[in-house]
């Protein structure tokens, strides 16, 4: 439980830190920030550090994709 807790909590720092680095780096403190992923829910389970979750993302992509090129 010690391990599984230390990964999850170390996944947190680390999202913040890189959008804050990416925010600061183009200077768009109101930047939108899009999480896909079904793990994204354990990352950020309270909504405070993506503004969209939608964890089939890349599966409504790949989607489109493959309609354009049928």
């Amino acid at each position: 439980e010690s391990m599984q807790a230390g990964l999850v909590v170390g996944h947190i720092g680390e999202a913040k830190y890189i959008i804050q680095r990416i925010k600061e780096h183009f200077n768009c403190p109101n930047m939108k920030v899009i999480a896909t992923g079904g793990l994204a829910r354990v990352i950020d389970p309270k909504g405070e550090i993506f503004d969209v979750l939608d964890p089939v993302l890349t599966l409504k992509g790949l989607r489109i994709l493959y309609e354009k090129n049928k």
